[in-house]
């Protein structure tokens, strides 16, 4: 007799719609949700954050498009909430307005948000020496036990792994000087920065505290990009 066929561990079917699931979970200050689509090209996700919905649109392989609308249990802040794209899932990661517990991932944005529990404490060891208790873990309340130390960690090295890119990588660029620099440092990049008209950008105290780049500008020394022209308001 044939032996049985081994149970398939082949990856589900992600180029039908109606076979992409989505789960999520949370910590006190984020919600994440997964959609668990393979091989999805950014380009072809879009994602609308709102006050209290989530709308994405994923295209797939096969160009069937998977819709999700999420009516939010509470409120988030839009400008905080960001997603990227893996090889196996497209995850979001919501900001929320109220640190707390979501009961649930959707509702009418305006339900009660409460402290985040942890787990409960395990029984005393009654001993000689008396009772004793071991602390709680931290849990993120998902229906699942996951660690919280370990996804709020993990959360942080994610963020400070994203590469940001055009201006916004420009700005972070400096923001990070800006946050290492000594006093000296930052007096040069603010006066140089801003008396430029944002043309300028200097580290060098010693140099930039005798400029005068509105002079420079009005005799011609200090030209503006090309295209523009110098015009002064109020």
């Amino acid at each position: 007799m044939a032996p049985p066929a081994a149970a398939s561990t082949a990856a589900p079917n992600t180029s039908d719609p109606n076979r992409i699931r989505h789960e999520w979970y949370q910590t006190q200050t984020h919600v994440i949700v997964s959609i668990l689509a393979r091989n999805v090209s950014k380009d072809n996700v879009t994602i609308d954050f709102g006050e209290r919905s989530v709308d994405a649109t994923i295209v797939l392989e096969s160009s069937a498009e998977y819709q999700l609308s999420l009516s939010l249990f509470h409120k988030v802040i839009a400008s905080e909430c960001k997603f990227s794209v893996g090889t196996v899932k497209v995850e979001l990661k919501l900001k929320k307005l109220v640190p707390g517990k979501w009961e649930t991932l959707e509702g009418t944005g305006e339900a009660e948000v409460q402290s985040m529990n942890v787990a409960p404490p395990a029984p005393a060891d009654v001993s000689e020496a008396g009772p004793s208790t071991v602390a709680p873990s931290k849990q993120v309340y998902s229906g699942s036990k996951k660690n919280w130390d370990e996804i709020e960690t993990d959360l942080k090295k994610k963020e400070e792994e994203e590469k940001p890119e055009g201006e916004e990588a420009l700005n972070k660029l400096f923001k990070d000087i800006y946050g290492r620099a000594d006093e000296d440092t930052r007096r040069a990049m603010n006066k140089s920065f801003q008396t430029s008209g944002g043309t300028v950008l200097s580290t060098n105290w010693g140099e930039i505290k005798e400029k005068d780049y509105e002079k420079e500008k009005e005799d011609g020394t200090l030209k503006p990009p090309d295209g523009q022209q110098w015009k002064k308001w109020g």
